[in-house]
């Protein structure tokens, strides 16, 4: 049992068993051994690993591929505390294009396909997390052949169907206001858009587009905000964010949200570090003690008690009836023993 909670960046809150959201720009010189040290964190960490930012690419240009995924692996290899890895960031999104040239979802499946093979191949790395990169909701910039209006979710939907396999997802939600009514809000985008959300909901369309096969794997909201700048208001927008996530899980368990991250801590213009009535209400979103899957109680000390001298009462018979099935075959093979003696 995790909770939800989680800030996008390295901070100094005190909220227990939640997650934080890192970002590392690692280019991609396969000579470059150089890792990270997350082992004294608070919280549990989720590494974004891109090749770098802005014209750089989130991930390089095809032709370094290979490369890029090579230092993916020197940089796991080299890295203590991390067994959960983002691959890039919002590849349909113009900004995080290599000197401009757009990231196709078949290219970027590739891409991902040989970070994800080069992690497992590490000793002791098979069984970390490699998280398809969240694709920018409301965005329509990149289209290509059989996707020529830009759709967002049918990029999220054809990355599926190119890689070979994933651990789960980072998806970015936002909503349009600072306040409890825009997290619930169900308004739409407009035409050609119309089926998608225009809001912080538009987290449903990323989980109902996600295909069976990936089904009930870990899903990280790993951006959230109001789009524009944080403002220093407590309204309950954070709490009314948190509490709608965890309704979603008790509704929808095969697609459930492993945590919601508030984006950012500090370093642009979506910083809260100097924002104390945004951090109050995240601490009161922490007081709640949102987990999943949720707590469970601890049985009164006398029905441990109770289940205990069931589980040995239990234990026993099994053991008895083995017993019992041992003596039996025993039996049966001094009779076939017999049998053969008398027949030779």
């Amino acid at each position: 049992m995790t909770a939800l909670y989680a800030i996008h960046g390295r901070n100094d809150l005190d909220y227990k068993d939640g997650w934080v959201v890192l970002t590392e720009g690692i280019g991609h010189n396969p000579n470059d051994r150089n890792g990270g040290d997350y082992s004294g964190l608070r919280q549990t960490p989720i590494v974004r690993l891109n090749n770098g930012y802005g014209r750089a690419g989130t991930i390089p240009h095809p032709d370094h591929y290979d490369a890029f995924a090579q230092r993916v692996q020197n940089y796991v290899k080299a890295s203590r505390g991390c067994s959960r890895w983002i691959i890039g960031n919002e590849m349909n999104h113009a900004q995080e294009r290599p000197d401009g040239r757009p990231i196709l979802p078949r290219e970027y499946a590739r891409c991902f396909n040989w970070c994800r093979d080069a992690i497992y191949a590490l000793p002791d790395h098979e069984r970390d997390e490699v998280l398809v990169g969240a694709v920018a909701p409301y965005n329509n910039q990149t289209a290509y052949p059989g996707n020529e209006s830009g759709d967002w979710i049918q990029y999220f939907g054809d990355i599926q169907r190119h890689i070979s396999g994933c651990d789960g997802f980072s998806i970015h939600a936002y909503a349009r206001e600072q306040t409890p009514e825009s997290v619930a809000s169900d308004d739409k985008m407009g035409a050609p858009f119309s089926a998608y959300h225009n809001g912080f909901r538009c987290y449903r369309d990323w989980l109902d587009a996600i295909a069976p096969e990936h089904r009930g794997k870990p899903v990280y909201i790993t951006e959230f905000n109001a789009m524009g700048p944080w403002r220093d208001v407590d309204t309950g927008f954070v709490v009314a964010a948190y509490r709608e996530a965890y309704a979603w899980n008790e509704a929808h368990p095969d697609r459930p949200i492993s945590c919601l991250a508030l984006y950012r801590w500090q370093y642009d213009q979506w910083t809260i570090k100097d924002k104390p009535l945004v951090i109050r209400d995240f601490m009161n979103a922490v007081a709640l003690g949102l987990t999943w899957p949720p707590d469970e109680p601890e049985p009164p000390e006398d029905n441990r008690l109770a289940l205990l001298e069931i589980q040995v009462a239990q234990l026993e018979a099994r053991v008895r009836q083995l017993e019992a099935t041992a003596a039996g075959t025993l039996d049966r093979m001094e009779a076939a023993g017999l049998m053969l003696a008398g027949t030779s």
